[in-house]
């Protein structure tokens, strides 16, 4: 900046130099002219030199260079943090079952009422000379001595079908009616029965089937004689 002034003060130092001597020369022309009489024509008048000042330099602030950024580090992920593994829940331990009183016997089942008057109870099978269904009622199935007789009686091929020979039964003094089907000799066949009133309506369940053959008395599945045997009172 110093340096800037002493040049701008420098050249008008030289400018106004300038023009002063311009002023001087100008000044010594007539004596030149009185000296030399014999000249016809005046000199001419030099014209004055003019200067334009140049305009004082204006001073600009030179802007301060600023503080050069520091290097801003790169943010680093943070690390993510690792969820803590669960621990296995550990079963609790089943408290033991307080001692209890010891079942009671339960009573036996009682037997189921039939919806007939009398009820089948069971059948078996013999061998003999001839072929025989007999069909037994008792009034009291707890009771065996409780043989019924004039009880109305079939045995079939079917359940529900006519009897065999088309004959209702009625039992005799020992509780009991015989179909005879062969005497002597062999029949083979299936057979049913059951008890009926007197008007011929099914009055207890049926019993069988029972499957009459011919086989020899050392076979333990012979069957020649077929009984069946019902009861009241179940």
């Amino acid at each position: 900046m110093k340096f800037q002034r002493i040049v701008v003060m420098l050249m008008l130092s030289l400018a106004a130099l300038a023009i002063s001597l311009a002023c001087s020369v100008n000044a010594s022309i007539p004596f030149v002219s009185q000296a030399a009489p014999s000249a016809t024509k005046r000199a001419t008048r030099v014209a004055r030199a003019t200067f334009t000042p140049r305009p004082a330099a204006t001073e600009t602030d030179v802007p301060e260079p600023t503080e050069e950024p520091t290097d801003v580090p790169e943010p680093t992920a943070e690390p993510t943090e690792v969820p803590p593994t669960p621990k296995p829940a550990t079963a609790k331990p089943t408290a033991k079952p307080k001692p209890t009183d010891p079942p009671r016997p339960t009573d036996p089942p009682q037997p189921t009422k039939s919806q007939y008057k009398y009820s089948f109870i069971k059948s078996d099978c013999a061998h003999s000379g001839g072929t025989h269904i007999f069909v037994t009622v008792y009034a009291d199935y707890k009771n065996p001595n409780s043989q019924l007789s004039g009880i109305r009686v079939v045995a079939s091929y079917a359940p529900d079908s006519p009897a065999f020979g088309d004959q209702v039964g009625v039992t005799k003094v020992d509780g009991s009616f015989d179909y005879v089907m062969a005497e002597p000799g062999v029949w083979t066949g299936t057979a049913y029965a059951w008890v009926v009133d007197k008007d011929n309506n099914r009055i207890s369940e049926i019993g069988g089937p029972v499957q009459l053959n011919d086989k020899g008395p050392d076979d333990p599945t012979t069957c020649h004689h077929a009984k069946f045997y019902f009861a009241g009172g179940k």
